[in-house]
Order: structure tokens, then sequence, then C-alpha cells
């Protein structure tokens, strides 16, 4: 299983990572649109499943459909997908995206410290947030066998007071 909880993660680099229960750390980012701005803040009080992607990533456009249908059938329930894409061209997302459009919205996260806030070392890496803003759970990778898993600790978090 690709799932891993933050308590028994390992990073060997100089920053420590995330932590089940650590507070999501705040960013502000542009939208990929380069109008709008993408603020974490903006969602305090809703479940959060931020979503970490690059163009080239074949797991990333399995997981596109998915999660459209998750954040359809929990949009009246405080939940809110945010979507960071990390390509270095913002051109090349674009374009993927024209394929695999998306009902959430979407930062460009490349030469923003976010990568490194969020530790963010494979593509797909989701982070789910709580209501409270502290991190629930750390997603690396995406298989469809998953997505019955995910969709659980969804509810279960959206169920939460």
């Amino acid at each position: 299983m690709i799932l891993l909880l933050l308590s028994a993660w390992c990073f060997c680099g100089t920053a420590a990572p995330l932590a089940v229960n650590d507070t999501a750390p705040e960013f502000s980012l542009s939208a990929l649109d380069g109008i709008n701005k993408v603020v974490l803040d903006d969602y305090k009080g809703k479940v959060v499943y931020l979503d970490f992607w690059a163009s080239w990533c074949i797991p990333c456009r399995r997981s596109f459909p998915f999660l459209n249908k998750l954040k359809a059938q929990y949009s009246d329930k405080k939940f809110e997908i945010i979507s960071i894409n990390l390509d270095q061209d913002a051109s090349d997302a674009k374009q993927f995206l024209t394929q695999y459009p998306v009902l959430y919205p979407v930062a460009q996260g490349y030469n923003s410290d976010i990568q490194s806030l969020y530790n963010v070392l494979v593509m797909p890496t989701a982070y789910i947030i709580g209501k409270d803003g502290t991190v629930r759970i750390k997603h690396l990778g995406f298989k469809e066998s998953q997505q019955a898993y995910i969709e659980a600790i969804v509810d279960k978090l959206v169920s939460e007071f």
C-alpha cells in the first residue's frame, strides 16, 4: 500500500517533514490562470484535499476523474480540493487540463517554496487537512484500488465537528 501516515515517515533532509496533527503550512499561490490567487487560509473550517501533481505524471492523470467525483460528492459538506501544479512551464499544465479538466482550483507551485514546505518528493502527493487546519494524512501516488479508502477518510473527516 502506498499510504503513509506521517508519524511513520522518515525524511533524511534538513527540514523535518510534516507529521500528523501538525498545522498545515499556509500558502498563497497564483492560480494557473495567472489572475486569481489560491490561499489556504480561505478554506478554514473545511476539509481540504491538497493535491500536488505534474503533467508528465501518469498516476496524476488517473487520479483526476476520481478527484472530480469526490469534489462533486462532497461539495455540500465543507470539502474542497486544491490542486497544486509543479510543472516548470505552466503551458504544459494548461494543456494537460484541456484533456483532464477539474472542478476545483489549480495553483501554480513551481518557483515557490510550496514543494519544500510540504516535503513533496513523489507525484502525485496529497495531504488531507482537517477542518481544524491540521494534517490528517499524507498519501503518496494513486491507484484506483485506493479510491474507497480515500473516500472513507474524507467521509469521516467531513463528519467531524
